[in-house]
């Protein structure tokens, strides 16, 4: 145990390139659950999709075309929401950092006013 514990220390190089190796090694075994979940469920739309082109062959274009209006109508929505939420937070944010100065400044002002200072 003690000359492992040397080795590493010795050579700082080692423990660096087995944790690059572990994180390397988790976020494939993260990233292949998700590359499937997302075959899964591109085979379901494309399932989904090819019976009612079937179904109604003259329709299905306009539907698509209507989804697809309908998808990207709500992403500028959401998008126009986060940039506001973050222009909000940025303000509030410098807002919130006068607070502690001007609290300060208030205090100082009310002791010069009783007349401890």
């Amino acid at each position: 145990m003690d000359e492992i514990v040397n080795y590493i220390s010795t050579h700082p190089a080692v423990i660096t390139l087995l944790v690059i190796f572990v994180v390397i090694i988790l976020l494939y075994f993260v990233l292949k659950q998700f590359f499937k979940l997302f075959l899964i469920a591109l085979f379901i739309l494309m399932a989904v999709g090819g019976y009612y082109y079937f179904k109604e062959p003259d329709k299905t274009a306009a539907r698509i075309k209507q989804s697809i209006d309908t998808v990207q109508a709500g992403t500028d929505e959401i998008t126009d929401k986060f940039k506001n939420f973050f222009r909000d937070t940025k303000e509030l944010f410098k807002k919130g950092s006068k607070v502690p100065g001007d609290i300060n400044r208030l205090l100082k002002d009310s002791d010069e006013k009783a007349g401890k200072i």
